[in-house]
């Protein structure tokens, strides 16, 4: 009878020790968890609020940008990230035994081969609740991934802006930058509108049972970005475009840019620049250089790249003398080919060309520059002709959606101005504009003298509310009869002058060619282009050609003149405008 007592009493006594040592290990484990693991940044309720409540930030769709006919020039489409749970392959997650992660790996990188081995394995060792692995991967990947079923791995369907026309238009559109942490619009017009563009997010908030059924769910609907419908036409743009970058690549020329304006109301029908990118895939063009060997290529070079315009800034020079009654178009010059100056250095010609007698339409025929020097430094002088460069918008912002508008000149006042300052200016050097600054200049003359406000952005559809821009305008420039003696001389200077290449069969054309040399370039690394509008009659559309250090034929009346010509025609054809000459 002892012994039974004895061994019952060894029996209690195994089981009081089997449930202390139970307590024991219980108090050791809240107190790792609790104490030791607090300090770590585990918390049990934050666990189990991870494991039961799912809370997700909805993106709000961004805006849609349409061209001025309803075609889509950037969208959206739902693409899915992967997330994978590496705190379930924690060793210090509760009630979780240590899982082999390696066959999970293998699996994943075959699926998605852009993720390598280390980016997954430094991933699972986060110990995150959640880590994101992958972002808009192909839909033929998640069609994989949802087949695979694999433990730990979810997808998360996101917006992912695309853009239907490549570089269609890429350096007026910009471009949304799409990564782990910044999702904004850089660049022309989605960065000029990202705020506009990229809505408001919402909120889903769902407590689940652990079935992971839904128990109770709260959701913030997101509110979509406004729609923007731009002036640009993208049949016109993609003419221009391709016409550019052929004739970029035919001339061995370094870029390019054409600026395309609505003669009467300032809206942009077409703006291109060669080399440009695709938005879709716009990290490949990091290095790309742009507009004088010296910009990235996302840069909008009509807005961006400052140049010296050449003789088409004789134009501005009649038009401040022939504003102010000083000359006609018949007042005449004795052109020896060379003219000194007391306060500057002599003026010449293209090579020291003399043309005796000219008049005032002569002098841009023959695209002189002593007699462009001759107006603005003997007739014009400073007091009257500065004012008038300011008129024309040089120097100046023209508002235009975008922010990267440059160009400059020195005027009286400003440090290191000198007389020869003026001299120069008069036919396009020692000047700096962009050209949106030319089109716009030769868009008032196009419009009887009175400047429009060029814009980009023809309506805003913010969920309903529709706003549309209206044609503003700047400022009357010049008077409507020196606008109209002008363009008779402009006409008169395409017909007979350096831009005959521009020339179209059936219209008459008012247009002036440009050949400029940069300081400390070689005489043959030339910008080359030409400014003007058709018909001259009747203004529909005004045209800039800019063709940067071409090599085959390096003058505005040879490089850009053939492409204006060009472009114009397809302008005509494309619009139905009808001929104003007689064949």
């Amino acid at each position: 009878m002892n012994i039974q007592v004895r061994r019952a009493r060894h029996r209690q006594m195994f089981i009081f020790l089997l449930v202390c040592l139970g307590i024991f290990v219980l108090l050791a484990r809240l107190y790792y968890w609790q104490i030791l693991q607090s300090h770590s940044g585990y918390n049990l309720a934050e666990l189990a609020n991870a494991e039961h409540i799912k809370n997700l930030t909805l993106d709000a769709p961004r805006g849609l940008i349409y061209d001025i006919n309803g075609k889509l020039l950037a969208t959206n489409v739902l693409r899915d990230d992967v997330y994978v749970e590496p705190l379930q392959f924690s060793l210090d997650h509760p009630n979780t035994a240590q899982k082999d992660v390696e066959p999970l790996i293998a699996t994943l990188h075959q699926v998605l081969p852009k993720v390598s081995i280390a980016k997954l394995r430094a991933a699972f060792a986060s110990g995150q609740y959640t880590a994101r692995i992958a972002i808009g991967i192909d839909p033929t990947q998640s069609e994989q991934l949802r087949a695979l079923q694999l433990p730990d791995v979810f997808l998360e369907p996101r917006t992912w802006r695309i853009y239907p026309g490549g570089s269609l238009a890429a350096q007026t559109l910009g471009y949304v930058t799409q990564n782990d942490t910044d999702n904004h619009g850089n660049y022309g017009i989605e960065g000029m509108y990202d705020t506009l563009l990229e809505g408001k997010p919402g909120s889903f908030t769902a407590v689940q049972d652990l079935q992971g059924n839904p128990i109770s769910v709260n959701e913030q609907p997101p509110v979509s970005g406004a729609d923007l419908t731009l002036t640009i036409d993208s049949t016109i743009e993609y003419i221009v475009s391709g016409a550019l970058a052929d004739t970029v690549k035919n001339l061995q020329a370094q870029s390019g840019t054409v600026v395309v304006v609505n003669a009467r109301t300032g809206a942009v029908v077409a703006m291109a620049g060669e080399p440009t990118f695709d938005p879709n895939h716009y990290g490949q063009y990091a290095a790309t250089q742009g507009c004088l060997g010296s910009e990235e290529v996302y840069f909008n070079p009509a807005l961006y790249c400052g140049y010296e315009p050449g003789s088409t800034m004789k134009m501005v020079t009649m038009a401040a003398a022939l504003d102010q009654g000083l000359i006609t178009p018949d007042t005449t010059l004795d052109d020896q080919g060379c003219m000194a100056f007391p306060d500057a250095p002599e003026v010449c010609n293209w090579e020291y060309m003399a043309y005796g007698t000219e008049s005032m339409t002569q002098v841009l025929i023959h695209s002189a520059n002593v007699g462009a020097a001759h107006v603005a430094h003997d007739i014009l002088g400073a007091s009257r002709y500065y004012p008038y460069l300011a008129r024309f918008g040089f120097g100046q912002r023209t508002n235009i959606d975008g922010p990267e508008e440059a160009g400059v000149y020195l005027a009286p006042g400003d440090q290191n101005w000198t007389q020869s300052d003026l001299t120069r200016q008069a036919f396009g050097q020692s000047i700096l504009a962009t050209p949106i600054q030319v089109a716009m200049a030769y868009e008032a003359v196009a419009n009887g003298g009175v400047m429009m406000a060029p814009y980009l952005v023809a309506k805003i559809n913010a969920n309903g509310k529709v706003i549309t821009t209206q044609p503003k305008v700047e400022r009357r420039v010049i008077s409507s009869r020196a606008a109209q003696l002008l363009t008779g001389m402009l006409t008169q200077a395409a017909h007979y002058g350096t831009g005959q290449l521009a020339q179209v069969p059936g219209y008459s054309i008012a247009a002036k060619t440009g050949t400029a040399t940069t300081q400390g370039i070689s005489a043959n690394q030339t910008e080359a282009s030409v400014a003007g509008f058709i018909p001259a009659s009747n203004p529909q559309f005004v045209i800039l050609v800019k063709i940067d250090r071409p090599q085959k034929a390096i003058y505005g009346s040879t490089a850009a003149a053939p492409l204006w010509r060009t472009i114009a025609q397809q302008l005509m054809w494309y619009y139905a405008v009808p001929p104003d000459q007689v064949s």
